[in-house]
């Protein structure tokens, strides 16, 4: 009788299993089993990924998938076996000199997993040490001029704006209260500073503000009138025998006036009247008694000249276009001399031989028909 034996297939090439599978001899046959951490059918196995469940390694660790295995491990910070515990570290205790003060740190502070270096007010930590933080460049000042220092910053006001109080912000200085410009000039408060400009009649002279002499100019009055400058404006009025604001100023027609009036310098004091011009007028001529060219006309003062009063007696005494001879302290006249004490006033008057033709003119013009007389 022929025995049979049972044939090992696992013995050749693991019994035509898969390589992560295990091979099982039975009678007559094989049989395929993926190992653990593999899944299949024993001739077709793929790694299970056990870190695709979160909760197979403690909340504080790490999974890492293996070839039909994996492996848990605590996070930086924590120490245990990964699985099911995982402690945090104190750092600030188990390495003391971790913060240390010659890196700038005040303190060392644990936390969860980690721990924190400390640095001082103002500073804060770049992983090494303490650097001093740059709070201007959130700009944290208002209206203010923001300066960085060491662990700190300073808010000086800028220029034109003060601070009420040491805890209320910077606020626009109104520099006109202190009078900043010149005493000919306004000032204008603006935020942060201020403007000065010269009044009117002023000009900015750089400081100052000086007079401006709107006479110098021509065509600032009319060319008949005046121009007075003064400080801060001028003045324009219209010449003797003109009237008018300054600006316009018109001839007056004296040939045409009554005898009803009688200019300043065309009087003729004889029994108080008034002898009109003549209708000759023209050109100017300087009444009796001025000097001048017509438009000019000055007084002259005929007390310069010698033996003007003919009594020894006799005082003279110059007015306008004329002269008085009185009779000296102590006399009276007496007909032609001066005689006694009280002392009395007797007039020489003069008029011209021939007639004179003129056209009135200012102060001192005349245009007269006049003959003299003693």
């Amino acid at each position: 009788i022929m025995q049979k034996y049972d044939i090992d297939e696992c013995q050749k090439e693991n019994g035509g299993c898969h390589a992560s599978a295990l091979c099982s001899n039975i009678e007559g046959g094989r049989k395929c089993v993926c190992k653990v951490g593999y899944k299949g059918d024993g001739f077709q196995c793929t790694d299970i990924n056990e870190c695709a469940n979160q909760r197979i390694c403690h909340w504080n660790a790490t999974c890492t998938n293996n070839p039909g295995s994996y492996v848990c491990t605590c996070n930086a910070g924590y120490k245990g076996n990964g699985n099911y515990l995982c402690l945090d570290i104190d750092e600030c205790s188990e390495t003391p000199y971790v913060c240390s003060s010659s890196l700038g740190y005040r303190g060392c502070k644990n936390l969860p997993g980690t721990y924190r270096c400390t640095c001082s007010n103002g500073f804060e930590s770049n992983g090494q040490s303490c650097v001093d933080i740059d709070e201007c460049a959130n700009n944290i000042c208002m209206n203010e001029e923001c300066k960085n220092i060491d662990g700190s910053f300073e808010c000086p006001c800028l220029t034109g704006y003060y601070r009420p109080a040491s805890n209320m912000d910077c606020v626009d200085m109104d520099e006109c209260n202190d009078n900043p410009c010149h005493i000919n000039a306004t000032c204008l408060n603006t935020i942060g500073s201020h403007t000065c400009t010269c009044k009117r009649g002023f000009t900015a002279n750089d400081s100052r503000c000086e007079d401006v002499d709107e006479c110098s100019s021509e065509g600032t009055c009319h060319p008949r009138a005046r121009c007075t400058n003064f400080i801060g404006g001028f003045s324009c009025s219209c010449q003797q025998g003109f009237n008018g604001d300054g600006f316009s100023c018109e001839d007056v027609d004296e040939c045409a006036l009554s005898d009803t009036f009688c200019p300043d310098f065309s009087i003729l004091a004889l029994n108080e009247t008034c002898v009109p011009p003549s209708p000759l007028c023209d050109p100017c001529v300087c009444d009796l008694g001025f000097v001048g060219d017509g438009l000019t006309c000055s007084d002259i003062d005929e007390c310069q000249r010698e033996n003007i009063c003919p009594e020894n007696n006799t005082e003279c005494i110059n007015i306008p276009g004329s002269f008085s001879c009185i009779c000296q302290k102590g006399y009276t006249l007496n007909g032609s001399q001066c005689l006694g004490k009280r002392p009395c006033f007797f007039i020489v008057i003069f008029k011209l031989d021939s007639p004179v033709s003129s056209l009135l003119a200012p102060f001192g013009a005349v245009c007269l028909t006049l003959s003299h007389f003693g």
